[in-house]
């Protein structure tokens, strides 16, 4: 049973990861389309630095987190039988597939649009073949990423995720059994790059198991609160080093084990948060947009940095740093005010595209 202070902690923590989201996405400054590429790779120091620190580094939390939740809350107050299940199955099916669909077709339909006409065709054609020019059987690869990203590229997510519950039973069945092993076994396989799989990612597997393992053993995700405070110690000085020395042979194990550490960091935080009523209702507001945000951003974050690298001359010292900092906020911050509307005014059609969130 999920007692109501941490049901709140985990509503808490629905919007900031997304913000990291659209950042990760945000991070390349140079742009590649088929007639060349947009932007430069040529930064100055700080411009390097923080775009790291944010993208490469406090961002990188988000996803595991996700996962982490997903495992967690898909077993809470689960007793297991096939009637359960397949209850369970079909609840995610209308909040994960149908959103998954959604957002695949509308991506395609985009790209179809834009490859038809031809002063834009060149920036939305990559090395692979037009949309039209693809035959019939590439389009289940193209909606649902059988053997790559999905068109929608960032709802490799959601595929991962809905393949990890389609693995539940399986999952829980291991847990029972060998816990510690498998997770060490998968960490292992994750900190090193070996995970022999495409889909589910390797991530997936770990952080959506380590939350299942807190619901099948009856604790919250914030039983570790009291080496929260240390966690905070201890992720800083990580962070720094993975961002210093991000392009080093070891930074993969660092890199890796410091998310785990940043973890429990974002976890812990969430209950001096609590004490902030104003930041509290704010988050909670925020939360019920956030996947909206998450699907919505790309391919519009895209687009928006392509005009940017385009046509905001780059040679002033800040001025790609500033592109990157403030054109993810302002995609956000206008993501945020559409699904205000949209929720006022075509609550079915946001009701399709969120999964009734």
């Amino acid at each position: 049973m999920i007692d109501e202070t941490s049901s709140l902690r985990l509503k808490l923590l629905r919007f900031p990861p997304i913000i990291g989201v659209v950042y990760i996405h945000a991070y390349f400054t140079a742009i590649t389309f088929s007639h060349g590429t947009i932007g430069t790779e040529d930064l100055n120091p700080v411009t390097g630095f923080i775009r790291v620190l944010v993208s490469q580094g406090l961002a990188r939390v988000a996803v595991p987190l996700f996962f982490l939740m997903s495992g967690y809350l898909f077993f809470a107050n689960f007793r297991w039988s096939q009637q359960t299940f397949a209850r369970k199955v079909t609840t995610r099916m209308r909040t994960l597939l149908v959103p998954f669909l959604f957002w695949n077709m509308t991506t395609l339909l985009f790209y179809a649009t834009v490859q038809a006409i031809p002063a834009l065709a060149p920036y939305f054609s990559g090395p692979t073949a037009l949309i039209r020019e693809l035959p019939l059987s590439d389009y289940a690869n193209v909606l649902i990423g059988l053997k790559g990203y999905p068109i929608a590229y960032h709802f490799w997510f959601i595929r991962d995720l809905m393949v990890l519950i389609l693995l539940a039973p399986l999952i829980a069945l291991i847990l029972r059994s060998a816990a510690l092993p498998f997770l060490l076994a998968v960490y292992l396989l994750w900190v090193t790059g070996k995970w022999p799989m495409y889909i589910p990612d390797c991530a997936g597997v770990l952080f959506f198991s380590a939350g299942a393992l807190c619901a099948l053993r009856g604790r919250d995700l914030f039983f570790l609160d009291r080496y929260g405070p240390a966690a905070c110690l201890i992720y800083l000085p990580i962070l720094l080093v993975d961002v210093l020395w991000h392009t080093a042979w070891f930074n993969i194990y660092l890199h890796r084990t410091g998310l785990i550490v940043g973890m429990l960091a974002a976890l812990y935080l969430t209950r001096p948060a609590l004490n902030h009523k104003r930041l509290t209702q704010a988050l909670l507001a925020l939360g019920s947009a956030s996947f909206f945000v998450y699907a919505a951003h790309e391919p519009l974050l895209m687009v928006l940095r392509m005009l940017a690298y385009s046509h905001i001359p780059l040679d002033a010292p800040y001025t790609v740093l500033a592109i990157y900092l403030i054109l993810p906020a302002l995609v956000i911050a206008f993501l945020v005010l559409c699904h205000g509307v949209l929720r006022r005014t075509c609550p079915r059609l946001l009701g399709l595209a969120t999964g009734g969130r």
